[in-house]
């Protein structure tokens, strides 16, 4: 499996509702001189996570030769990304934000809980993000293209990553998506509605999905494509026999890079 050589810098952004803690930020943009307009900028969000340490001040290398395959497999997505080792022209800004702490044992994303999500931690902290990466505080603003953004993620991120598309896209900055074992915004393992109506101008989405995943049924998953579809929206899907677990099927010729590149 590739490691990446890129180094990975941390930046502390604060909680902006009372009850949270201070949140890690991940962040690295591609070697050498930004495009006209800045680097698209792609974020990952992560599933479910215990609670830890934050992460040490500086530098520090993505994955270790020994990390579990999910973190190896991002690790290989985020090389692409940054590094185009194929050549494709196409080089991205990654940011990899951490979810609130919930309960003060684990992170995951509000955007399923069964509370509003307006009235959630999530939805003032990432127009904090967002502004604070324009802003400059994590290298010089005008290197990232804030216009063209990309969102992936699995599991509680995968719902994450949906959400893009349901409460933050207004501006049309979404550019494209891909959610890996994980359906609509708003839902939670087997309990899944989705909307009769897909939200005005939905980002192309790519669904990776085990077609055994005990978490995340993939009929959850279809109820979701198959709805963007028949809307008219572009939509594709990537079945595995695997569980509920990032794949390395985010690597390569249909990976999550070759999807964001045609957009």
């Amino acid at each position: 499996m590739i490691a990446t050589t890129q180094s990975y810098k941390y930046n502390l952004l604060g909680s902006c509702t009372g009850g949270n803690t201070t949140r890690p930020v991940m962040y690295q943009v591609p070697e050498g001189t930004p495009p006209e307009g800045g680097w698209p900028v792609v974020f990952f969000y992560h599933g479910l996570n215990p609670a830890a340490p934050p992460p040490p001040d500086g530098p520090t290398t993505f994955a270790p030769p020994d990390a579990s395959s999910d973190l190896r497999h991002l690790t290989a997505s985020i090389h692409e990304l940054l590094d185009d080792p194929n050549n494709t022209g196409k080089k991205y800004a990654v940011v990899l934000p951490k979810a609130a702490l919930q309960l003060l044992v684990l992170r995951f994303w509000d955007t399923n809980l069964p509370t509003d999500y307006n009235l959630s931690s999530d939805k003032c902290f990432f127009p904090a993000l967002w502004s604070s990466i324009e802003g400059g505080d994590y290298g010089a603003g005008s290197q990232y293209n804030m216009d063209r953004r990309y969102a992936y993620g699995m599991s509680s991120g995968g719902y994450n990553t949906s959400r893009m598309a349901v409460s933050w896209n207004g501006d049309k900055v979404w550019k494209a998506l891909a959610i890996h074992s994980a359906s609509y915004a708003h839902c939670s393992g087997s309990l899944c509605s989705v909307p009769a109506t897909m939200p005005a101008d939905h980002p192309p989405t790519k669904f990776y999905h085990a077609s055994g995943d005990p978490v995340n049924p993939i009929s959850t998953m279809y109820a979701y494509y198959d709805k963007l579809v028949a809307q008219g929206y572009v939509a594709e899907v990537k079945v595995n026999n695997e569980g509920h677990n990032l794949t390395a099927d985010i690597v390569g010729p249909g990976g999550v890079k070759a999807w964001f590149d045609q957009y």
